[in-house]
């Protein structure tokens, strides 16, 4: 990048006032752990995600959440823009039951039962992204010797 146009840019942020920063930071969990390996069937699992704006001095402005993996179960994330005062958290959370090693399987998004898949959950906002994640591993299920 040019000198001029850094400077350019630098004057601009200077010159447009009160420019707000947002931050945020977040924690997904399921069952209570950032890795949950299932070898038992049905199964029932419980995510819970905390969002947190960690803003030493404003509030933050969630522009959007995204969650892939929630949003193929079917699970709806709560509706944004809103705003977090300093410090403040929210908490989504949702019940998933898991009726076989095949479904668990096709909901990690592996062909492998020994294998996971990271489920990452975003906060986007005005400056940047905050992500955080939980694993899931599919395995045998372990009352029936491996076979299902």
């Amino acid at each position: 990048m040019h000198k001029w146009t850094i400077a350019a840019a630098a004057a601009a942020i200077a010159l447009s006032g009160k420019a707000r920063a947002h931050e945020f930071a977040c924690e997904k969990t399921i069952d209570g752990s950032v890795v949950r390996v299932v070898n038992t069937y049905p199964s029932t699992l419980q995510f819970r995600i905390v969002v947190t704006n960690t803003h030493p001095t404003d509030a933050s402005v969630a522009l959007a959440f995204r969650d892939d993996f929630l949003t193929a179960l079917g699970l709806k994330l709560p509706p944004t823009p809103f705003s977090l005062d300093v410090g403040q958290s929210i908490e989504l959370s949702a019940s998933v039951t898991i009726r076989n090693q095949a479904q668990c399987g096709e909901l990690a998004g592996v062909q492998a039962c020994t294998a996971g898949s990271t489920n990452a959950f975003q906060v986007l906002y005005d400056t940047g992204v905050a992500e955080c994640s939980a694993r899931l591993v599919c395995m045998p299920d372990d009352r029936m010797g491996g076979e299902n």
